[in-house]
């Protein structure tokens, strides 16, 4: 066996997280940089100024980050003088927006600090950015050796967002537990993808106990206990197992039919611009489910995804067993599914996707 070193994120979480700023990230320096995107920057940037007044540090510039997290995104921000002479940088914002950041601070060897404004993803933990080709197609994905020095998660602005974006945070997360688990079957696991592929049932059992009630009282612009509860797991249980199972990035368990699944489809003309990646990826999920025969518990999350409106049928998210048929052999050539404890076929695809839709 090697030697390993394990670093995961830290967080704050509350409606004054950003009253925290000075105390995490002083250490790093004075001048700070805000990337982000144009609706997440105006939801926090009253915050961030009142949070640093009076500190020591400074916000130089508020950038957006561009269209899509793209190389070209990030080399733009990367020649910005307030991006070359900051200290760290703060990203904020979604998945696109803050993966952009993150990739500028990898290039430019400055640390960073996350903000998510919105509850759809991990990004804000994880250790990865998906990058994007500049006509939107998928292009990479880019590996850290760390994460963010530390996650300010500020519920009232999370309470205050697109209740859309938690609803597919919601099918995305769950997605987590189903792809690791059995991505992971089979394996001798070191200590920390074992605590990885342990700790990935949250991702489903948060969901279960608290994502109805979270979706509702985001409706109402509440900052609860069950949208903090979902919102955690959402943005960084699912960093946190993503970084333990993956972390040496040669035996990665985080792929699956869900994410295979969604990839495929956005080769369809206009199928990305029109769905949201965790919606697709939770319906990817019973797919996965129907594949491996867990015929029982695809029922369970059909009822559960039926009480929150996540899609129970191909009809539900625009295709059909056509359109299936049209990908299935690029859902069987994703990385996604390079390591899994069977191999995939296109009978097993079609046979799972008519299944569901009837």
């Amino acid at each position: 066996m090697e030697n390993y070193s394990i670093i995961i994120p830290s967080y704050t979480v509350g409606p004054g997280a950003y009253k925290e700023i000075p105390k995490y990230c002083k250490r790093c320096g004075r001048r700070a940089v805000v990337i982000g995107g144009h609706k997440a920057m105006a939801a926090a940037r009253e915050k961030l100024l009142a949070a640093v007044e009076g500190s020591g540090l400074e916000i130089a510039d508020f950038l957006w980050y561009g269209r899509d997290c793209t190389f070209e995104a990030a080399k733009a921000l990367e020649e910005q003088e307030s991006v070359r002479t900051a200290d760290m940088i703060f990203a904020v914002g979604g998945g696109k927006a803050v993966d952009t950041a993150k990739l500028a601070a990898l290039h430019l060897e400055k640390p960073y600090f996350s903000f998510p404004t919105i509850a759809s993803n991990c990004a804000a933990s994880s250790s990865l950015s998906i990058v994007y080709k500049e006509d939107g197609s998928f292009c990479d994905f880019v590996h850290f050796l760390e994460g963010a020095h530390h996650i300010f998660i500020d519920t009232e602005i999370i309470a205050k967002a697109p209740d859309q974006y938690l609803w597919a945070g919601i099918g995305d997360t769950y997605a987590k537990y189903y792809e690791v688990s059995l991505s992971a079957r089979g394996e001798r696991l070191e200590h920390f993808k074992a605590v990885g592929v342990n700790l990935s049932r949250m991702c489903l059992d948060t969901m279960l106990q608290h994502g109805e009630q979270a979706l509702k009282d985001n409706k109402a612009g509440v900052s609860s206990y069950d949208l903090e509860q979902a919102a955690l797991t959402i943005i960084v249980t699912t960093g946190w197992v993503s970084m333990l199972v993956a972390r040496d990035h040669t035996m990665d368990y985080n792929g699956g039919v869900a994410h295979a699944f969604f990839y495929a489809l956005c080769s369809l003309p206009g199928f990305e611009e029109t769905h949201l990646h965790g919606v697709v990826v939770g319906f990817g999920v019973l797919m996965l489910l129907m594949i491996d025969g867990q015929e029982k518990e695809c029922k369970m999350l059909r009822d559960f995804n039926k009480r929150v409106n996540l899609p129970v049928s191909l009809s539900e998210i625009g295709v059909t067993v056509k359109d299936v048929a049209k990908v299935a052999d690029r859902i069987i050539a994703d990385e996604d599914v390079e390591h899994y404890p069977y191999r995939l076929t296109r009978d097993m695809i079609l046979d799972a996707a008519r299944q569901l839709e009837s």
